[in-house]
């Protein structure tokens, strides 16, 4: 790898740590804002003002844009859209802390994902790493004594799925596309069908609390337009299992944030829990030190 490329890949990875800090503390705003609107509503808010801020800098790139950028963007929705209505859903059975944990488990699913994908059999290292996850996440959110995990754990797991998934598809589409228009359009689609679902569904709130309006604007502009823009805009410069390995600080900000600001403590079960997943997350970056840029791929900016 050239010094300049090498530059490029180390810059990216840098910037999806800031994405990581992002995403990890606005677990316990999202959490407190789902006390004043509900879950459809939210999100349908949150994304759409993500998707008018985006039109605001770069309006034309994105109604412009071939229709392979809004059909392959919409696909890319559709992970989005599953990793972020049952992140939402779950966030309102269980703490803020077990959230970003569980959340960081799509970490460990992306090698499985891309090698299913790519019709390779998985190395035994990546399957360990599978199974030291799961054990953390039976500690995490299984109750001792019991054998009913928590419902909002599990609802957050589908979401790990939903983000692996979106983090293994970024890499095979985004290089082929203009980053601003291809995330407008993951925006759009999440925004529009979660505003449907909400209008049909869900009780518009009779006013807007100050938790509700500080946790749209925050995740909308931050979490959401200055996030996957940076997501779209840099993984080429790098893989979908280094990404993701460098998302595993997400939990452990999100851990942080649920004990600074709402006072949440993990037992030294979930404790031991949340250790072995963030563990498991580490490993993936030792067995997969697969080369950071594709020469196949298009490295203008």
């Amino acid at each position: 790898m050239t010094p300049k490329l090498l530059s490029k890949r180390t810059g990216a990875e840098l910037s999806m740590l800031v994405v990581a800090f992002i995403w990890g503390t606005t677990f316990v705003i999202v959490k407190n804002g789902l006390n004043d609107i509900e879950p459809f509503l939210f999100l349908g808010l949150r994304f759409i003002i993500a998707f008018l801020a985006l039109a605001a800098v770069a309006g034309t790139k994105i109604f412009n844009a071939p229709l392979t950028t809004w059909l392959e963007g919409s696909l890319l929705g559709i992970f989005l859209f599953i990793g972020y209505t049952f992140q939402t859903i779950g966030l309102q059975y269980t703490t803020s802390s077990n959230a970003g944990f569980v959340t960081g488990v799509s970490v460990v699913l992306v090698p499985i994902i891309d090698a299913i994908l790519k019709k390779t059999r998985p190395a035994v290292s990546t399957i360990a790493t599978v199974l030291l996850a799961a054990v953390g996440l039976y500690l995490l959110s299984v109750p001792s004594g019991g054998f009913h995990p928590s419902t909002g754990d599990l609802l957050v797991l589908v979401c790990a799925f939903g983000f692996a998934f979106h983090i293994v598809f970024v890499d095979r589409y985004s290089y082929k596309h203009d980053p601003v228009a291809i995330t407008s359009v993951q925006i759009l689609f999440v925004g529009v069908v979660c505003m449907v679902l909400g209008l049909t569904t869900e009780t518009w709130p009779q006013k807007f609390t100050s938790n509700a309006v500080t946790a749209i604007l925050i995740t909308s502009i931050l979490a959401t337009s200055l996030a996957f823009l940076l997501q779209n805009a840099l993984q080429k410069y790098s893989t979908p299992t280094r990404f993701a390995v460098v998302l595993t600080m997400e939990p452990v900000f999100a851990a942080l944030a649920g004990y600074l600001w709402a006072n949440e403590l993990l037992s030294s079960r979930a404790l031991l829990g949340a250790a072995l997943i963030l563990c498991s997350m580490l490993i993936a970056i030792i067995i997969h030190s697969e080369p950071a840029i594709s020469s196949s791929k298009d490295y203008s900016v």
